[in-house]
């Protein structure tokens, strides 16, 4: 019984042995490159996901690499932009392996693809100093040009793997910060308030161009009504003048009449503010106007009335 343990035991580990030594296993997210004798060509990729088989080494050598985006965050840097600000800028990429076989031939290692990207990564962001400062940080969003930026560097870095023949491929290029020293700060700041200035300075103007414009006008109005009104008041006095003409005719065709009418004029306007008089009779005389024929002539005027105290 004891024997039949161990045999069965020393099988299963003869089997793992045999497994590990004869077989491989490639994961779904894996790419595996099985070299023979350190030596890879077509044949050698392995991109199904499962078991494979394989010849112990040194035939047979199995590198496994992963299919996954890798993320590569480059340093911060301080450049110069082309308005002459310092910007501190981080930059980042994603990349993948393309080609396994070509990655292995060329770098095989990883971690050495990263130094080769974040090399021609520091190289690109010289595109960076092409611009000015107001096009990296506006208010306004169609004045930044990170996404042309962004563009630029992917293409010219497609450019340089293809050259390179590294198996490599860049999916996106990306500038990650953009902070702004304290000195290019205070520069920030002194180059919104001239701005400021500057636009106080139009608005004030376009309002005292704009104040002189409606002074005028209004000064052409008034003059233009006045003109109006002057018009028209010399043709209300010709009018007036005229009627007055005929009015003055009538009067002078009978002097006395005109007379009495001025009389009866200042006694209304006497009488009109509770004003007591006290005539004498004959001065009732003024009654005979309203009662003499049209062909007699016009009575003695009266004496002028006396004024005497009211009865207390």
């Amino acid at each position: 019984m004891k024997n039949s343990f161990t045999i069965l035991m020393g099988a299963v580990i003869a089997a793992a042995l045999l497994s590990y030594m004869f077989l491989y296993q490639v994961r779904y997210d894996q790419v595996a490159v099985r070299t023979t004798f350190d030596k890879a060509d077509a044949g050698s990729v392995q991109t199904d996901p499962g078991l494979k088989f394989r010849l112990p080494w040194p035939i047979h050598k199995v590198t496994h690499y992963s299919k996954r985006l890798q993320l590569l965050e480059d340093t911060v840097e301080e450049l110069q932009t082309a308005d002459g600000k310092s910007v501190i800028v981080k930059t980042y990429l994603t990349w993948r392996i393309e080609n396994p076989l070509d990655f292995y031939v060329t770098l095989k290692d990883p971690a050495e693809a990263q130094r080769q990207l974040s090399s021609r990564l520091r190289e690109i962001r010289g595109l960076i100093s092409r611009y000015r400062l107001d096009e990296l940080v506006n208010l306004d969003k169609n004045a930044i040009k990170l996404a042309e930026i962004e563009d630029q560097a992917k293409a010219t870095l497609e450019k340089s793997l293809a050259q390179s023949g590294y198996g490599l491929k860049v999916e996106s290029v990306g500038i990650y910060k953009i902070v702004l020293p304290e000195s290019t700060t205070q520069k920030v700041f002194e180059t919104m308030i001239t701005t400021r200035e500057r636009l106080s300075e139009n608005a004030l103007q376009e309002g005292q161009a704009q104040a002189s414009a409606i002074r005028s006008e209004a000064e052409s109005a008034r003059e233009r009504i006045l003109a109006f009104a002057e018009r028209r008041a010399q043709t209300i006095r010709s009018k007036g003048d005229r009627e007055a003409s005929k009015e003055y005719e009538s009067f002078a065709a009978n002097e006395d009449f005109a007379v009495f009418l001025r009389k009866v004029e200042a006694l209304k306007k006497m009488l009109d503010h509770n004003t007591t008089f006290v005539l004498s009779a004959d001065s009732l005389g003024i009654l005979d106007w309203f009662n003499r024929d049209p062909g007699q002539a016009a009575p003695a005027q009266p004496r002028a009335p006396q004024s005497r105290p009211l009865p207390q």
